[in-house]
């Protein structure tokens, strides 16, 4: 090895030392989902109901957001805490499950990354095609319900609601949100302005072929819901 090569891979290793420190690397339909809903929140401090391992936490306190992120898998809390030690950054996290735990405020700002079949991530993980089946889905549809139901009785008047899923099923998508809509009266659906979704009845559905020079992306199902009073 001459001294070219030495230097070389020195700077290889700087620089990988300096991304492993300072880059979080996700999706980045995920980043377009965040950076199309964040400016319809009035108030930024925000509960992100199922946060770890924290991607979308991580983007909304990157935009000013003060994020109380909660999740009850402890694992998942790791991966969390992990990322953000090594991005030097602080995000108060709490392992809480959503639907057990008796809250005692409300919240003007929340975040719903529901469970899901994760169906959009195939372009990935091609296989969760083959790990999911109909009865898998409508028993996430279930969980999805209960969650939203349980977020729009903690939200105040005139809150914002968003709900995120990585599916593109009618199930876990326009028909929870048709449910959630006939089952409360008090609900506004707000528009969303990105030429990186798909308009799809009560919500969007981000375009894989709009980010076809970075080899597409994962599709995100987005609806924004407003409590009115």
């Amino acid at each position: 090895m001459d001294n070219r090569d030495a230097l070389y891979n020195k700077r290889v290793l700087i620089l990988e030392n300096k991304i492993n420190k300072d880059c979080f690397v996700q999706d980045i339909g995920n980043f377009e989902v965040i950076h199309s809903i964040y400016k319809f929140y009035k108030d930024k401090n925000l509960i992100d109901v199922c946060a770890a391992p924290g991607g979308k936490s991580i983007l909304l306190q990157s935009l000013g957001f003060n994020v109380l992120a909660i999740d009850k898998s402890q694992n998942q809390i790791n991966k969390f805490e992990e990322n953000l030690n090594r991005l030097n950054i602080k995000i108060n996290i709490q392992k809480i499950d959503f639907l057990k735990k008796n809250f005692s405020d409300k919240f003007n700002s929340i975040l719903l990354d529901a469970p899901c079949s994760a169906l959009g991530t195939f372009r990935r993980n091609p296989d969760v095609t083959l790990k999911i089946d109909q009865s898998q889905i409508k028993k996430h549809q279930k969980t999805q319900m209960r969650m939203l139901e349980k977020s729009l009785k903690l939200l105040n008047n005139d809150g914002i609601l968003v709900y995120i899923v990585c599916s593109f099923h009618p199930f876990e998508t326009i028909d929870v949100i048709d449910k959630i809509i006939q089952n409360n009266k008090n609900i506004k659906l707000h528009t969303i302005d990105s030429n990186k979704m798909i308009k799809r009845k009560n919500g969007y559905f981000v375009n894989p072929l709009s980010f076809k020079d970075y080899g597409g992306s994962d599709i995100f199902f987005v609806s924004v819901l407003e409590k009115l009073k």
